[in-house]
């Protein structure tokens, strides 16, 4: 065998992602997790080839580069809206109330519904609507699916709103970490005000370790 087909027989056999399967999209997570991965994408994009319409619900982990399916959006909000720069629009966040089985049409609105995301840091009260904190032990929470709509009116921010970054995986440190955030989602901070957010390092992640 060639040097690089024996690196990945190694790491096949120790249940790792070889370097070279790994370069097709961020991920921190074994090989037979991976492989469950790889297969939900290549499912989620072989539905929308065959039915030439974007699903209802986009897992935005499943795509390699979610930042520029994101970007991808806005561009087609603004084509749409008497050519817009891009530059000047904005998001509007909207966490949904209802269950992911009840969504099964894309939103009658601009954007993108958006799911699989998780916390990290904190929980979501689905009652209220905000943020809350986690149960002791809980590392990583799921999140309702969120509402991405393009917005041309940038409004500030208000005080009891937490902009919560959003990242491709749990990584945040390295030189990696800039390439993996993905976007800043307002989340009502709830009881508590968005410093304490910021003090717990709550943070939406689209993939897991594990």
């Amino acid at each position: 065998m060639s040097p690089g087909l024996e690196e990945i027989f190694n790491c096949v056999h120790d249940g790792k992602v070889p370097p070279l399967w790994g370069k097709t999209y961020p991920s921190l997570k074994p090989l037979a997790a991976w492989t469950s991965d790889l297969r939900q994408r290549v499912e989620q994009l072989a539905r929308w080839a065959q039915t030439s319409r974007p699903p209802a619900l986009l897992w935005l982990s499943g795509f390699t580069s979610p930042k520029a399916l994101l970007t991808a959006v806005l561009q087609s909000y603004a084509r749409q809206h008497q050519q817009k720069p891009v530059d000047l629009l904005s998001w509007e966040f909207t966490v949904s109330t209802v269950d992911d089985s009840h969504l099964l049409h894309p939103p009658q609105q601009d954007g993108v519904l958006v799911r699989g995301l998780f916390l990290q840091g904190a929980a979501w009260d689905r009652k209220n609507s905000c943020l809350v904190e986690a149960q002791p032990m809980q590392m990583f929470c799921p999140m309702p699916s969120v509402h991405f709509k393009p917005s041309d009116n940038r409004k500030k921010t208000p005080r009891s709103v937490y902009v919560c970054p959003c990242f491709s995986s749990p990584q945040r440190s390295g030189s990696a970490a800039a390439d993996l955030f993905v976007a800043a989602v307002d989340l009502k901070s709830g009881a508590l005000t968005p410093d304490h957010w910021v003090k717990r390092g709550t943070a939406l992640v689209l993939s897991l370790d594990h």
